[in-house]
């Protein structure tokens, strides 16, 4: 029996976000530390630790992003180089190493944060502020273009960054770099010298959670007045003015992360409304099925209802990010397994596919299909995708569960142990095992540290329609779509099956570029069909749909289980138009479908995840 060595059983304190007493939060989040992964996962936060965060560090130093930091402290002579936003990635970066300071140690990433908090100390203004754009030959543009200069966007990935830093460290040297800069901030605001929103919302969640680490209330009152002034690039609306989810997909997942954040601080049950509302409309209308948001290339924005194309998708890899920010805040103040679910399919999809499975390249758009040219690449000249990936893969084992006062929310299944101590000061002890998600057979071992009764809820995905629980020798079906609840007070084994069969499945059809196409999926993963695995044109294939789906493990793409059938294959070249119906010439064969965010990583491939039926 394997216990987390790392898991820290005096406090709960070292979170991704803390409950505040009087929150609106239901259940409480587990730190990063109590949770260890062993199973899918652990492959790509190994990667993550030992080559992506490296990796992405020497590219910062070879683009001039941490030269920035020294020409601002003048330990370096030069221009200013890169966009106006460039802080970011760093502070996104650094924030990645100190979560996982929490999973494992790599001190060469370690020394590096520490010299970068050194570095930023230096080239921050004794007023506070600090900002490398503005600081440089742009001086003069300080302060003078909220709507458009990111420089609260910068200093909440800031905050986040030394949030992280404190809660995994005890070290204080970084978040006193970002109280500077916020109280810097509000003084502003306060004094009426500055009166605009940024254009970029992200502060907001920042100075939330920076108002539940120190305990001052004028950060969560900062937050309010942001979220009370229109937001330009997202229709000049305040946060209450909006009806529907639209705009720039980050910035709009973003400020409804703050949103959520606000409103379990302050109670304003008009915010709750309203985040309910806009929920409803992503989920119903502009939610893609491999998790992805966001439709339109231009402006990195969501179109209209149901306009969700495949070729075209933009689906931008941080949007998909601040999607699940978003979900986990909603779960914590209603835990309901829809937010999961939702999270949970964003997670082994547009999330997975971004990045290379070797590690270190990274789609920036996500399309549901593609002609043979979209390929991952090492560094973008905006590059805010890549250390938002690793700041949130680091994360990642603080999402599996959640905590009540005698209560257990399992959310996510890997194997893996974790220690969660409740409120009572009960040490819980979870030993998960599984092959999850090939397979849907889950083992868990729930040891709890007194004889006290407790409650355990696992989630059941809406797909599993068929979840068979055992314990000992008694076997039961459950409801999908929802949390199931055991109470326990003593060690108790559990076996969970789920059903993980691959099938097909169809869209809405007022959305329509999916129209009269299936998607196959099996559990929570997406299929497509990419050329390098079909000898024929993917885009004049058709699925025959009344058939039994063969699965087949296979040692391709870092061990996967491929998914092949039958089809029908049009060989002939078809006009644009013509009178009639299209006359095809069809001929049956099969087709071998691989998970979808393990497409794109054996050379330039064309790929669809929508595919045509045939209709007889």
């Amino acid at each position: 029996m394997y216990y987390n060595s790392r898991a820290k059983k005096e406090k709960m304190d070292s979170v991704i976000i803390r409950r505040q007493k009087n929150s609106l939060m239901k259940v409480s989040p587990v730190p990063v530390e109590n949770v260890y992964i062993s199973g899918f996962f652990e492959k790509y936060m190994e990667i993550n630790r030992n080559k992506n965060i490296p990796q992405l560090f020497n590219l910062f130093e070879k683009y001039g992003t941490i030269d920035n930091f020294r020409i601002c402290a003048g330990l370096k002579k030069g221009e200013i180089t890169r966009r106006l936003a460039t802080d970011s990635d760093l502070y996104k970066w650094m924030e990645a190493v100190a979560w996982d300071t929490q999973n494992k140690d790599n001190q060469e990433n370690i020394d590096k944060l520490d010299e970068l908090i050194c570095l930023i100390s230096k080239a921050q203004e004794k007023s506070g502020y600090i900002d490398t754009y503005y600081t440089g030959a742009y001086k003069n543009l300080r302060l003078k273009n909220f709507e458009n200069s990111h420089e609260l966007y910068c200093g909440g990935h800031l905050i986040q960054s030394a949030i992280a830093h404190y809660r995994s460290t005890g070290k204080t040297n970084f978040i006193d770099i970002a109280i500077k800069w916020a109280d810097y901030i509000c003084k502003l605001y306060e004094s009426k010298k500055i009166k605009e929103n940024d254009g970029h919302p992200e502060v907001e969640m920042a100075l939330v959670e920076l108002y539940r680490t120190t305990g001052n209330k004028k950060y969560l009152n900062l937050a309010g007045i942001l979220l009370s002034k229109p937001y330009v690039h997202l229709g000049n609306k305040s946060f209450l003015e909006f009806n529907e989810i639209t705009g720039h997909a980050v910035r709009m997942m973003y400020l409804l992360s703050g949103a959520t954040d606000y409103y379990a601080e302050t109670r304003n049950p008009q915010y709750w409304e309203k985040i309910k509302c806009l929920f409803d409309d992503l989920k119903m209308h502009k939610y893609y099925v491999t998790g992805g948001i966001g439709a339109r290339y231009q402006g990195e924005t969501f179109g209209f209802k149901y306009e969700l194309p495949n070729l075209m998708a933009y689906c931008e890899t941080c949007a998909s990010i601040s999607l699940m920010m978003w979900l986990y805040r909603m779960f914590l103040i209603e835990p309901s397994s829809e937010y999961f679910d939702l999270f949970e399919n964003t997670l082994y999809n547009t999330f997975l596919a971004s990045v290379s499975l070797e590690g270190a390249s990274y789609f920036y758009v996500n399309p549901l299909a593609s002609l043979g040219n979209h390929e991952r690449k090492q560094w973008y000249s905006t590059t805010c995708c890549p250390p938002n990936f690793q700041r949130f893969l680091a994360q990642l084992p603080g999402y599996f569960y959640a905590a009540g006062e005698n209560e257990i929310w399992v959310n996510l299944y890997d194997s893996n142990c974790a220690t969660i101590v409740l409120p009572d000061g009960n040490n819980i002890n979870i030993n998960m095992k599984t092959d999850y998600p090939w397979n849907g057979k889950v083992l868990v071992e729930i040891i709890p540290e007194k004889n006290k009764m407790i409650t355990i809820k696992f989630r059941i995905p809406h797909w599993s329609e068929n979840t068979l629980i055992k314990i000992g020798k008694n076997q039961m079906k459950v409801d999908c779509g929802c949390y199931w609840k055991i109470d326990i007070n003593k060690e108790t084994c559990i076996e969970i099956n789920f059903d993980v069969k691959s099938c097909f499945y169809s869209a809405n059809p007022a959305i329509e570029s999916c129209r009269n196409c299936l998607a196959i999926k099996k559990g929570p993963i997406v299929y497509c069909l990419e050329s390098i695995d079909n000898n024929f044109d993917v885009f004049n294939f058709f699925y025959i749909p009344d058939q039994n789906l063969k699965e087949n493990l296979s040692d391709i793409l870092g061990g996967i289980i491929t998914i092949s059938g039958y089809g029908m294959l049009n060989k002939k070249r078809l006009p644009l138009y013509q009178a009639g119906f299209q006359n095809y010439d069809f001929v049956k064969t099969t087709f071998l479908a691989i998970p979808y965010y393990a497409w794109s990583n054996r050379g330039k491939s064309s790929m669809i995840v929508w595919v045509p039926v045939y209709f007889k």
